[in-house]
């Protein structure tokens, strides 16, 4: 395989001013400067002296489980890289060539892990196993973003060649639309705090009323370091999470936020541009 995703990643994040922009929520600089630099480098690191562009196949069995943990962290260092540039101020029209670049690099590590894994364990497992608690977020993020930068069409690649089709509830909802689902699953693979969402899911009519308690219980607004002067909490870059699947959902199905803008953890912005664009090349009846 001719592997260039990763490359293309990082020159791409070279080319974006950074430093020049307003950041979304107050936060450290120092640190998240510091988040920047070492995210990069360690995509750097992995392309100079890990296994990028090396065939798993053509490795020893000894080195193919430590390749493919090599690639999945790379990956999921990609997907840091959108996160902290949202957190930074990068302008939402530029988010969408960012997250293209990291979904290029998941299905360049999805076709290695195929090939390594080719009549093994193909369907037991999956490039992001999804019913992993710690890799949950990320694959609500890689369905939501798509919705949110009216990139739908990326969404069916991600649930079958990233995914392995294993979706649970939440994802199901996320990738209907895309995908053409007509069911979603009971199963919850992260209760904690996605489970919350259940009293969206079983209205009757659907409303936001329900994601707002959930905004705020699976977002609490106690995250931050506070300036021992001013008393104000500033967002720490690496922990802070955005609640992209409440953005999502509300995106799809048209709803009315107003009760849910000024929580810190909503990405307003991105779900204004997703509403216009959608409006302009989206009938209703597809949305959700």
């Amino acid at each position: 395989m001719h592997d260039t995703a990763l490359p293309h990643l990082l020159q791409h994040c070279q080319t974006l001013s950074m430093h020049a922009l307003q950041p979304r929520q107050r936060m450290d600089a120092e640190r998240w400067d510091e988040a920047w630099a070492d995210t990069l480098a360690g995509l750097h690191e992995f392309t100079s002296h890990g296994y990028y562009g090396i065939d798993m196949q053509d490795l020893p069995t000894i080195h193919q489980a430590q390749a493919q943990a090599d690639w999945h962290h790379a990956a999921l260092l990609a997907q840091q890289l959108v996160r902290l540039a949202y957190s930074g101020g990068l302008p939402t029209e530029e988010m969408d060539p960012l997250l293209g670049h990291v979904l290029h690099l998941w299905q360049e590590y999805g076709a290695h892990w195929r090939s390594a894994n080719e009549g093994r364990h193909a369907n037991k497992g999956a490039p992001l196993n999804t019913a992993v608690a710690e890799n949950y977020p990320a694959a609500v993020e890689l369905l939501a973003l798509p919705v949110l930068l009216d990139r739908q069409e990326l969404i069916p690649g991600v649930v079958e060649r990233i995914f392995n089709n294993r979706c649970d509830c939440l994802l199901d909802y996320l990738s209907a639309a895309a995908c053409d689902k007509t069911e979603a699953s009971e199963q919850v693979f992260r209760p904690a705090p996605y489970a919350g969402l259940n009293a969206f899911f079983e209205q009757r009519n659907i409303t936001a009323e329900p994601l707002a308690p959930y905004l705020q219980t699976a977002y609490p607004v106690s995250w931050g370091l506070k300036d021992s002067a001013t008393g104000i909490a500033d967002m720490d870059p690496l922990s802070h999470r955005w609640a992209w699947e409440v953005a999502a959902l509300v995106v799809l199905y048209g709803l009315d936020d107003q009760a849910l803008q000024q929580h810190p953890s909503y990405p307003h912005d991105l779900v204004l541009l997703a509403k216009r664009r959608l409006a302009a090349s989206y009938p209703r009846s597809l949305r959700a």
